[in-house]
């Protein structure tokens, strides 16, 4: 009796163990769940290439880049009498790897109405100054130099403008569908002043001094006169190409302008018969943009 009864209570006592055992086990598998799906949860939120892309606010929220538009502006284009829009931006890497800003190109877009359609406005790029250097060549390079993880870096860019109507903008998600627009008053922004218009004002009046003179004055051109004469000469005598071993630097500090600048304005050419035709090395990060939207424009 004894016996049967010590037997009894170990039976009874493995059993407990046993449920005991298996309630800590669903405990402790419920835990491990749990936190799997706060660790997936907590992942997906911090990943930034999960996040949802937005437009809010003059900020272009992109994922692993976000693009905070600070000011925008209208300059001279490259192209003779065109002018460009100019949309200054601070841009942040969200993510661990280094960016290339540039591709906002891909997903962000510009157009202005014309008389027969909502034209779709191609990468611009400003003109040069009168010393012959890019004024904002920091902010070209800080959209198409790789940007570092976690860094943020000031940059612009820029469509060629066809009139003076509003521009409207457009912000795409990665599936290309338009998530945002930023309508821009182009005749709000006015015009900033251009060398190429200082120069032609300058030839303008050299030119209606000449006409107004006298004849025994006419008889002998005047210095400044000479000066751009001489200096037309001197443009129509050099091909775009010039001295093989020319950097890009050199050519705009020699002519003012970009060899595919200097081929659309002296030999006629078009601005993609320009580009094409101009070493990639002698174009400017701007035209390099450029000449990559005018191909996937055919």
């Amino acid at each position: 009796m004894k016996k049967s009864l010590t037997l009894g209570v170990v039976l009874i006592s493995s059993i407990i163990l046993a449920a005991c055992g298996n309630k800590n086990s669903n405990v402790a598998t419920n835990h491990s769940s749990s936190s799997s799906k706060v660790e997936k949860a907590t992942s997906k939120k911090t990943d930034p290439s999960k996040r949802k892309w937005t437009y809010k606010n003059n900020i272009f929220d992109a994922g692993i880049e976000t693009y905070k538009f600070t000011k925008t502006e209208i300059r001279d284009s490259a192209t003779e009498g065109k002018k460009v829009l100019v949309m200054y931006c601070d841009i942040t890497n969200n993510s661990k790897k280094e960016q290339d800003p540039s591709n906002i190109y891909m997903v962000v877009h510009a157009y202005q109405k014309t008389g027969t359609a909502d034209k779709n406005l191609s990468v611009g790029m400003n003109a040069y100054d009168d010393n012959g250097n890019d004024p904002l060549q920091k902010y070209n390079d800080g959209l198409q130099d790789k940007l570092l993880a976690g860094k943020t870096t000031h940059a612009a860019i820029m469509f060629t403008l066809v009139n003076d109507n509003d521009v409207t903008v457009t912000f795409q998600n990665p599936e290309f569908k338009t998530i945002g627009k930023k309508v821009i008053s182009v005749k709000g922004l006015g015009a900033s002043t251009s060398s190429t218009s200082s120069s032609s004002s300058n030839a303008s009046s050299v030119s209606s001094q000449a006409a107004q003179a006298s004849p025994s004055q006419k008889s002998k051109p005047s210095t400044a006169q000479s000066s751009v004469a001489a200096n037309s000469q001197k443009q129509n005598q050099v091909a775009a190409s010039s001295n093989p071993n020319q950097s890009l630097t050199d050519f705009v500090n020699e002519h003012g302008m970009s060899p595919a600048a200097y081929k659309m304005q002296h030999d006629g050419m078009s601005e993609k018969e320009a580009l094409d035709s101009t070493p990639r090395g002698m174009k400017s990060s701007g035209e390099i943009q450029m000449q990559n939207e005018l191909n996937k424009q055919q």
